[in-house]
């Protein structure tokens, strides 16, 4: 029984693997810690376009973490519905679908300064990738 869960464990590993597309590292040079000033994280967002089977990576330092969270928690700065929580670095959030993802810092105070983002993963679009890399 133990063999099968690892074997399934490696398994989707592996598959999370060879469905990544890109990998972004959050806030680049700067990491994922208390943010400079509030729009910080946001506006890092705006400068990646996400699709479905890309990587987010968080680095911190602990007591650093990092919720992955639901959209009202995101807005209120609270922590009532986690979806995953991170408490290693470096922590990747695989956006294995389509869709709106929402992270913080289990620190509220934090997330209240800016220690938070919001991302849309776009559907990936192969026909738009196939232009996009002949250019």
């Amino acid at each position: 029984m133990q063999v099968t869960i690892l074997l399934l464990f490696v398994v989707v590993g592996i598959l999370m693997r060879s469905i990544s597309l890109e990998r972004y590292i959050v806030g680049e040079g700067y990491g994922w810690r208390p943010a400079p000033d509030p729009a910080y994280y946001q506006d890092w967002a705006k400068t990646v376009k996400l699709k479905a089977g890309d990587e987010l990576e968080f680095r911190f330092e602990k007591p650093d973490d990092l919720l992955e969270i639901g959209k009202f928690d995101y807005y209120a700065c609270t922590s009532n519905t986690v979806f995953r929580p991170y408490r290693e670095s470096p922590a990747t959030a695989f956006l294995l679908a389509p869709g709106e993802y929402y992270f913080k810092s289990s620190n509220n105070t934090n997330c209240i300064n800016g220690q938070k983002l919001y991302v849309n993963a776009e559907a990936p679009n192969e026909d738009n990738d196939k232009i996009d890399n002949k250019s």
